[in-house]
């Protein structure tokens, strides 16, 4: 269990607030705990805290997203067994099941402990709307307290790429912006072919010339409130100068 001690330490180190690095702790102690599982071949982890966990990016986030080739009911007693494994290392997180709708399942662990102000939560979310057309396997390094680093499967930067240009396409969150620049940056190609299949969910098709216009016009005030929160303190700046910056990656 990681100790008060360390996570002042983490936060002073990754400028950012106490509750962010306890999440943190708690979703690689969950991905560590699920993947020693031999049924998580078939669980596809993505989204925005594979890209802080795996590529290493600077914007923490808030929930673990996954594609499975489960059916609900082995997918909670994988979650189940996770957490209980988990309990091993972390004894005060639960795990509440919160609905399973739209081929999709999803739960929530809660952490309380009387040394923390607030109990931390984290968002599960486990779909099985989509078949993965990708898979890679990434060792998860990291400076947490955490050993062995666990092997993490997941789908391909391009794969989580284009499903994170159908998000920015069909919401309006900033994070979808910022994580969209952060893979492009690392050089993770567009592809619209597959970027096309992932839209076809929504029966809609879409060009280059629609991303770049849907990032043009994004609110900034809206863009500033959802993404500032998930960055260190050093690199919020960094949001007055996003869009821009995205756009000539883009054309």
């Amino acid at each position: 269990m990681i100790t008060k001690e360390q996570i002042q330490e983490l936060a002073k180190k990754f400028s950012i607030d106490w509750y962010s690095i306890m999440r943190e702790y708690l979703q690689i102690v969950f991905l560590a705990s699920l993947y020693e599982s031999k049924s998580s071949q078939d669980v596809y982890f993505k989204g925005g805290t594979a890209i802080r966990l795996l590529l290493n990016s600077f914007r923490f986030s808030e929930d673990l997203d996954f594609t499975v080739r489960l059916h609900s009911e082995d997918i909670e007693k994988l979650v189940i067994k996770t957490v209980e494994k988990m309990k091993l290392t972390v004894p005060n997180i639960a795990f509440k099941k919160l609905k399973t709708i739209h081929k999709s399942y999803s739960g929530s662990l809660q952490f309380k402990d009387e040394e923390y102000k607030s109990p931390v939560n984290i968002h599960l979310e486990f779909s099985y709307r989509e078949k993965p057309l990708t898979q890679k396997e990434s060792v998860l390094e990291t400076l947490f307290p955490v050993n062995p680093y666990p092997l993490i499967i997941h789908l391909s930067w391009n794969e989580i790429l284009a499903e994170k240009i159908r998000a920015l396409m069909t919401r309006t969150k900033g994070r979808d912006l910022f994580d969209t620049w952060y893979l492009m940056s690392k050089g993770t190609e567009i592809d619209l072919s597959l970027i096309n299949k992932k839209m076809a969910l929504y029966g809609r098709k879409i060009t280059k010339e629609d991303i770049v216009n849907k990032v043009k016009n994004f609110n900034y005030e809206i863009l500033e409130g959802d993404l500032n929160k998930y960055l260190p303190a050093t690199h919020r700046k960094l949001t007055e100068q996003l869009k821009e910056i995205l756009e000539k990656k883009l054309i």
